[in-house]
């Protein structure tokens, strides 16, 4: 059976108003799920649909318990290319700064089971998600985006002739 695969990673940073995302293995990262039409396919769309979601959710309970509200969330969307095209399965995993105790996770799980797009395909379509704690891969978001961010800023520049008007070009 032939198979593609698709897998998009959103990260958020509740407290500094940060989302970000990267496709597939891209080196590239994109603030505010900001990404050229010409990347995307229905599969990217859907991940990113859903990770949303998922994204949301997760801050939600993390900013009720007075934790921080930061996760980074991978996706990975399995298609049976041969046949009937179809979705064979759905492999999420959340990552968190910190470990969450049993009880959390499960309350957590079934928080994110709340999903309404998670729900529409959860009939037809096998999903797993993972819970795991990784500061270094939080910390690595972080710093890149923080650093992207003020780069973004020192690009801000002049464009135009003297004379009759300029316009702002912030450029990524």
């Amino acid at each position: 059976m032939n198979r593609k695969k698709t897998v998009v990673h959103i990260f958020k940073d509740g407290e500094r108003n940060i989302t970000a995302c990267r496709l597939d293995d891209s080196e590239n990262t994109s603030l505010n799920l900001y990404l050229p039409d010409i990347q995307l396919t229905p599969l990217h769309l859907l991940n990113m649909a859903l990770g949303q979601c998922l994204v949301e959710l997760t801050l939600r309970f993390l900013e009720r318990r007075d934790l921080r509200a930061i996760c980074l969330i991978s996706l990975c969307t399995a298609v049976k290319t041969t046949g009937a095209v179809r979705i064979d399965e759905i492999n999420i995993t959340l990552t968190l700064p910190l470990q969450l105790s049993p009880d959390d996770e499960v309350i957590l799980i079934r928080m994110l089971h709340q999903c309404p797009i998670h729900a529409a395909i959860t009939g037809s379509v096998s999903i797993t998600l993972q819970i795991c704690e990784d500061r270094e891969a939080i910390s690595r978001y972080e710093q890149n985006l923080l650093s992207q961010t003020s780069a973004n800023i020192l690009h801000v520049h002049t464009v135009g002739g003297s004379g009759s008007g300029s316009a702002i070009d912030i450029r990524p």
